[in-house]
């Protein structure tokens, strides 16, 4: 498919159960418990749904999930990259990958910014090429900032390192509108940048 750029293969999937961050402001924590990793996701125009102990999961993002009372249909799918963890774990120390939240891992050196994603990715899968919606940043928590630095950070490091996460370093979210069906990814599976070159599922 001409206009297609590989930014990398898929080295981590998974489904977020439940919501991440918990507790009212100002004592709401980042927690990674409902975070399962699982060799597959189905994704529908609806979201991602993944098969664990022979049963099917939601995931929190889905709009069939119990809490997801007003589905946000631009944020159905989120993407993350190792070269961005890499740039976490300079900053923060060692920084697991994935905790982000992020249902798809891609593997590159580099960082991806806005400009070469805002198109929406392609997912090159064993049964053809399918495209998300247009991506935006997943904009860093402050829950998640003081869980990289641990809760007894102070709140001026917690708001200086909270920065150098912002503009995409914690992945993007994406819609999967232009889907008409579901399909199966898988670890392994390429990702690329050109969204636009792109509307349709595979038959």
């Amino acid at each position: 498919m001409s206009g297609l750029e590989p930014i990398g293969e898929i080295v981590l999937l998974q489904i977020q159960k439940e919501q991440l961050v918990v507790g009212v402001r100002p004592e709401r924590s980042y927690r990674t418990g409902p975070l399962v990793a699982v060799d597959a996701l189905t994704l529908s125009p609806a979201g991602a749904v993944a098969r664990i102990d022979g049963g099917w999961v939601v995931d929190r993002h889905h709009t069939a999930h119990p809490a997801n009372i007003r589905p946000h249909m631009g944020r159905l799918l989120s993407v993350g990259f190792t070269g961005h963890y890499d740039r976490m774990t300079a900053d923060f120390g060692a920084v697991e990958l994935g905790v982000g939240g992020e249902n798809i891992i891609v593997s590159t050196a580099h960082r991806v910014d806005l400009s070469r994603i805002g198109p929406g990715v392609v997912i090159r899968t064993a049964g053809g090429d399918i495209a998300t919606d247009e991506a935006t940043v997943a904009e860093p928590c402050i829950p998640f900032t003081r869980y990289l630095l641990g809760d007894d950070a102070p709140d001026a490091e917690v708001a200086e390192k909270r920065e150098r996460l912002r503009g995409g370093m914690r992945g993007y979210v994406m819609g999967l509108g232009s889907m008409t069906g579901s399909v199966e990814i898988r670890l392994g599976d390429t990702v690329l940048a050109g969204a636009s070159a792109i509307r349709r599922t595979p038959a």
